[in-house]
Parts: C-alpha cells; structure tokens; sequence
C-alpha cells in the first residue's frame, strides 16, 4: 500500500509493508528523460550521467530558484479569523536563500559531478571496473584498501552538523529539487543505452540507530523510486548486515547514484556496540570504492561521532565540513526578518523596523526571543499574529511577541534560556541543541561555520551566517562580517532559585546602559501587558 502527500515542492511517499515493518517515508522527486548537455568540463565529455543533468548554475540563478516565496493576498487580511489562521500558516513555509543555503547548494553542484568523473557507464572497462570494485568490497574489513583496485575513487562527500531547527534539511531538499531524482536514457550517440538514472537518494537514519534497518530501508526507498524489487530480492530472507551493505553497494552502482544522503545521522549514537562505526565505514567504502559521494547531515549531537577518528573527519571533508550555527542578529538576519514581515494577516500591519519603548525594533524582539532558530522564528510569527487577533489588538508589538514565547515555548524556555546567558552546565543536558561544540571544535584550527572559516576557540566561531545586503536581491555571496549586535558572554552562572532576580540584573551586565527593569524583562521575569490596552 502506497499513499502520497506533498511536503512543500518535494513529495513523499509512505509506503507500508505486509511483513508489518514500520513504514517508511521516502523524498520524492520527478522525473526526466535523458538529455544530453555540455557538461562545462571537456574532461567529462562523453559521460552521459553528466551531460544528463541540469546546467551548473551560478548564485544568482541559484537564489531565485531556491527560494520558496508563498502566495500573498493582501485581502485575506480581512478574511474571517479562522480563514486568517490557516493563511498565515502557509506564510511559514517561506523559504529565503541565505548565503549557508548558496554554499550548500555549490558544494552539491560540484560534487554530484565529480562523483560521476570516475564513473563512465559506456567507457570502456566501466562495467568489469564496478564489477572488481565490488567483489574486492571486503564489508569485514576495518577500512578499505585501494591497493586491491588501482581505480579506487577519492571522496567527495562531506558532513554537515549543526543545531535543531536552523534548516539544515529543508536546505539539503531545497537543493535536491534543482535536480530530477530519476533521468531515464534509452539511446546515447546513436547507439543503445538503457540505464534509469538514480540522481539523489535521502534516508533518514532508523530511530533505533539500526544499521541493518538504515539498509533495509535503502532498498525500500530505491524500490518506492524505480518500481523495483530489490527489498524482496537482497533483503527478504535472514541475511546478515555484512551481506546487506555489499549488495546496497551494487545497487548503487548499477543505478548510478549520483550522491547519497543520510539525515538525522546522530541517531546511530545509539547503535548496538560497533554498529554506529560499521556503517561510517561503510559509508566511506561506498564513497571510495564505488565513488557515490556520500552527505551526512545532523545535529550537534553527531560531533563525538563524526569526530572520533582523523581518518572519519579527513573523509568527510570533500567538500569542506559545514558547521550550521544559529543566525546573528546582523543584515542577514534582517534580510530574512524582513521577507517574513510581508506575510501579515493582521487589520493592521507594521514594519519590522518599527522601534519599541526600549530602543529595540520588531526584529530585534523577534531575534531576542527565537536566538536566531528559524524554526522558531517562523513559529512566532504566527503566534503572535493569532495572539493580536484573540485579543483584538490586531497588530503586532513587542509585548506580544513576548508574551507568546513565553506562553507557547514553556518547554524551550530552559533551553532558551541557558543558550542566552551561555550556561554550560545547563547546556550539556541537550547536546543537539548547543553542546560541546567549542569544546568538539577546539581541537581543530580551522571549522567552517555556516560557511565561513573560524578560528577555534576564538570567539569567532560563534560567527554566525555573513551578514548580506538587505533589499530585494538575493544576498551577496561574500559580503563583509558584522559583529553582532549583542555578545552571549559564555562565563555567566546559571541563576539559582535563591538570588534569581539579583543574576537575572547582573547576569547580562549593566554596561550596555540598561535599567534593572530592562534586564528584568530580558530575563521573562516582567510580563508584557501592552497587548491587553487599548490603543
């Protein structure tokens, strides 16, 4: 049974099997016929899984096609409340190409090209080359050794990691969607040529961080894809996980996979003993030996994984590792704020540069209150638009934006709030939102941080994405770093239960000219009440 449901651009599939195995739920794309391009390199001429695939594009061209820019009805803010409420939710789904986003999207350009380099289906050996490459896949084996195979491939696959809900995935589909899933080819150069093209495959990691399950689901999802049987075939009877990732090996060969992602890849921390190695093994076998670049994406919680061994973080630096920080509250951050601001619902509107009693503007509050989380971010926003509409108000203030993050992010208040005043105490308790990061970092001299090189354990690694002009262009791809607008001092105490109003005026400092209330009600100790006068 097989049922659909669109995810934004992309589709899914959940496909429930009879054998009573938890369905799974596959990224769908489209799909082409082949049709053969110049590949821009004159040393890839003559492979037709490059010439099959779309034009590289540059940022520009990238920007407007990544972006997501839902329908705006400036009527609809006169629509009845509860037509108003399903509106705005649709404004959420805005998707703004940030320059971490531009940088993914190029790394993926290339590497899906290079990937194929060393794979010519109609060059001359090619097929008894993969057929070696795989029967020299000893799956036993702690590392691969290329002296069985001079034509051994280098990786180009790398990781990304950062913290929970800065967009990670929705990027990496974003970008997929510039690329058709499937290409079929029939005819290349006048002479035959039947291959179904496998552009891009996501899994997520299994919940139980099973490795034999992570395969098991590879197989699924090809056959979800292709109309295959493989599952049936290489995973229906009682085989052994060593025997599943060789045979995952050749499916990837023979369907020409161009790149290979695996999301969520810090639930594999909680693998049975070696299994969690295994499969990072494996991933570097497949990159190496049959040359499917593989992408590893998760969240901070990965790092002790991915950055246990050199010779683990060497390989997942094809591209460059990519460390996904939250956004600094700089021109970036306003670009996006205000992209946002359009999609207001509310009788009366206001401007995200509107100034509150403190000096502060609408998208300072909203960076305050969110962290720079655009998961977050996007959340308030439509709070605070059906806060404004409940209570009549019918625009957005400050007060309001307080008050519903307040309200509505009980459970994130701790988290919030220990990121804020950087306690590390407090902070070790969630290590996918803001763990170790300076201290998994500290030992290298040079991370990139949403895209850009930071010096570790400078400050400078908290930098966050590269501020860009604001307007209506895409952002610039190199502009010049801002400091942000508010430092997060890291050596401030967690206020305790007995002097909690005393920290809660000194934990951030007095030196920035703010009164005690005003550090008061940074610290949600002073409720908002502006949203309940009238105007």
């Amino acid at each position: 049974m097989i049922s659909t449901k669109a995810a934004g651009d992309q589709h899914e599939l959940v496909k429930k099997f009879d054998d009573g195995c938890v369905p799974v739920i596959v990224n769908k794309g489209y799909e082409v016929d082949a049709r053969y391009l110049d590949p821009a390199v004159g040393e890839w001429a003559g492979n037709p899984y490059i010439e099959a695939l779309p034009p590289p594009l540059s940022d520009e061209q990238a920007g407007l096609r990544l972006a997501h820019i839902p329908k705006y009805d400036e009527q609809d803010r006169y629509a009845p409340d509860h037509h108003r409420r399903l509106a705005m939710r649709e404004g959420a789904k805005l998707f703004i190409q940030l320059d971490v986003a531009l940088d993914l999207q190029q790394r993926f350009q290339s590497m899906i090209r290079l990937g194929y380099s060393d794979r010519n289906p109609v060059g001359r050996g090619y097929r008894d080359g993969i057929e070696r490459r795989i029967e020299t896949f000893d799956q036993y084996a702690d590392q691969y050794d290329p002296g069985h195979d001079s034509s051994a491939t280098t990786a180009y696959g790398f990781n990304t990691v950062g913290m929970s809900g800065v967009g990670k995935s929705r990027a990496v589909l974003r970008i997929l969607s510039l690329y058709p899933q499937v290409i079929n080819h029939t005819c290349y150069r006048g002479c035959a040529f039947t291959n179904r093209q496998l552009v891009w495959l996501k899994l997520d990691c299994p919940f139980d961080g099973n490795t034999k399950g992570l395969c098991i689901q590879f197989f699924n999802a090809v056959d979800s894809i292709l109309g295959t049987d493989y599952r049936r075939n290489y995973a229906g009877k009682r085989r052994i996980q060593d025997e599943l990732l060789s045979d995952m090996a050749l499916v990837a060969a023979n369907h020409g996979v161009g790149v290979l992602v695996v999301d969520e890849i810090q639930r594999l921390n909680s693998a049975r003993s070696g299994g969690a190695q295994k499969m990072l093994d494996f991933f570097t076998h497949l990159d190496n030996t049959i040359g499917v670049p593989v992408v590893k994406i998760g969240t901070y919680k990965a790092l002790p994984l991915l950055s246990g061994e050199f010779s683990q973080m060497r390989r997942g630096t094809g591209q460059g590792d990519l460390i996904w920080d939250r956004m600094e509250n700089d021109r970036q951050w306003h670009y996006f704020v205000e992209k946002l601001w359009r999609y207001q619902y509310t009788h009366k509107t206001c401007t995200c540069d509107d100034q509150c009693n403190d000096g502060l503007t609408l998208a300072d509050v909203l960076y305050e209150e969110s962290l720079g989380i655009v998961d977050i971010a996007l959340k308030l926003f439509v709070f605070a638009q059906e806060r404004a509409i409940a209570t009549g108000k019918e625009v957005i203030t400050p007060g309001i934006i307080r008050k519903v993050a307040a309200d509505k992010l009980k459970m994130l208040t701790p988290v919030l709030r220990a990121i804020r005043l950087g306690d590390k105490q407090a902070l070790s308790r969630y290590e996918d939102a803001y763990p170790a990061l300076k201290d998994h970092l500290s030992q290298n001299t040079g991370v990139r941080v949403n895209g850009n090189l930071a010096s570790v354990p400078e400050a400078a690694m908290f930098v966050g994405n590269p501020p860009a002009e604001s307007g209506g262009d895409p952002p610039s791809p190199n502009p010049e770093p801002i400091p942000p607008k508010r430092e997060i001092k890291l050596n401030k105490p967690a206020p305790t239960r007995k002097n909690r109003l005393n920290d809660a005026v000194t934990a951030t400092g007095t030196a920035d000219g703010k009164t005690a209330y005003d550090l008061l009600q940074r610290a949600e100790h002073v409720g908002a009440g502006d949203e309940f006068l009238d105007d």
